[in-house]
Order: structure tokens, then C-alpha cells, then sequence
């Protein structure tokens, strides 16, 4: 009895210390606000749209950009980031917590109606929808920048 008893204690040990592994840390609203990034918050609010215009803008005059959505819908944390370096633009997905998902290029990124996305991008999703955001809100946000 006691033989059973030490192997249930110990297996019980050997559980618990599995189960107490340190968690990877997962990327915030707070820091993604203190890096400046774009934010899509759970309610789907686009916070600092200024930042990804911006970014739009100078893509188109092959001026050179880098920018970081990041998206706390649907209880995940992704990280769309964005590098112009004058002639391709690149596009990294990551989780929360800085794993690599997707990684590749893109010919464009366009402003259509109520959405922003990547155009004619490399692999098996040519369109890579960014964001989605009303037009009276882009255009209100355009106003702003210009103020």
C-alpha cells in the first residue's frame, strides 16, 4: 500500500511540474498602443487608422515604410507587419506571441471601399484582407491628417 501510495505522490509531482511550465508572455493592447502600432481591438474599433493612411501614402510614392497592425479580435492576438523598403513590400503574420504564421510578398496595398488590403500577394491567398473600416471613418481620419 504504502509502494502505490509514494508512486501516486510521485506521478501526481511529475503532473504538477508539467503543468507549471512558464507561459509565453502574449503581446497587449498596451504595448501594441506604446509601439504606435494600428490597433483592431475586440469590439473591431480601428485605433491610430492615421498610422496605416499614412502608410498607404507612402507605398504609392515609393517612399520607404514600415508599419504593424496588430488584431485582438475573437480573443486572438495577430501581428500583420508591413515593410516598404522602396520597391516590394513584405508582409509577416505572427501570433501573440511572436511565432511566425505566414511570410511574403506583395505587389500592392489598396483602399477600396470599407477595407484596406494586400494586392496580388505571393502563395495560395493573392488578397490579403487587412482591415475593415468604414469609409466616413477613413475619410474623417484623411481630414484630420491634413488639418
Amino acid at each position: 500500500m504504502k509502494k502505490v501510495l509514494a508512486g501516486l505522490t510521485l506521478t501526481g509531482l511529475l503532473l504538477s511540474g508539467c503543468s507549471s511550465a512558464p507561459q509565453e508572455k502574449q503581446y497587449t493592447i498596451a504595448e501594441a498602443t506604446d509601439n504606435g502600432d494600428t490597433i483592431v481591438n475586440e469590439e473591431g474599433k480601428v485605433e491610430n487608422l492615421d498610422k496605416l493612411l499614412s502608410f498607404i501614402k507612402d507605398v504609392k510614392a515609393d517612399k520607404e515604410s514600415e508599419l504593424t497592425l496588430s488584431n485582438f479580435s475573437n480573443r486572438q492576438v495577430t501581428l500583420n507587419k508591413m515593410k516598404f523598403d522602396g520597391e516590394s513590400l513584405t508582409y509577416e503574420l505572427t501570433d501573440g506571441k511572436g511565432e511566425e504564421r505566414v511570410n511574403m510578398s506583395c505587389k500592392s496595398i489598396e483602399e477600396r471601399t470599407g477595407s484596406i488590403s494586400l494586392q496580388e500577394c505571393e502563395g495560395d491567398s493573392p488578397v490579403i484582407g487587412l482591415v475593415q473600416v468604414s469609409e466616413y471613418q477613413i475619410n474623417k481620419t484623411k481630414a484630420s491628417m491634413n488639418e
